[in-house]
């Protein structure tokens, strides 16, 4: 423990006195950080493909059907379409690099407690840096 000398200028009959640290003990705080990092990852773009080959393949259906079967054959058209579009699309994924971030919460030390001793009795201070 270590003993300071404290020079008490505001009071004359006291010309020094004596303070004992008794203890001390860190002062922490919970904090919201952000920690990131990149990441690697894979991309398919399949909605506008899908929409793509459904109009195709409906164009194509409507020109294969005749009478009451070109309906049918424009719906199994855009359907396939779509479908293969879907499939082509997954194929021509890409990987793209995205920064993924998150809150964590953790404690940081902003200070600490001093117990000390002055004529007897106990105070205790906190002192933030």
């Amino acid at each position: 423990m270590r003993t300071l000398l404290f020079i008490a200028a505001l009071v004359p009959s006291i010309a020094f006195a004596q303070i004992e640290i008794v203890s001390k003990r860190p002062y922490y705080v919970m904090v919201t950080r952000q920690e990131c990092e990149t990441r690697e990852v894979y991309v398919e773009n399949t909605t506008g493909a899908s929409i793509v080959g459904g109009v195709i393949g409906a164009a194509i259906g409507n020109e294969i059907g005749g009478g009451s079967g070109k309906k049918i054959a424009t719906v199994v058209g855009a359907i396939t379409g779509a479908n293969v579009g879907r499939t082509r699309a997954q194929n021509n994924g890409r990987i793209e690099h995205r920064n993924i971030c998150r809150d964590v919460q953790v404690q940081e030390e902003r200070g600490e407690y001093v117990t000390m001793r002055y004529n007897g009795k106990l105070f205790t201070q906190l002192f933030n840096f």
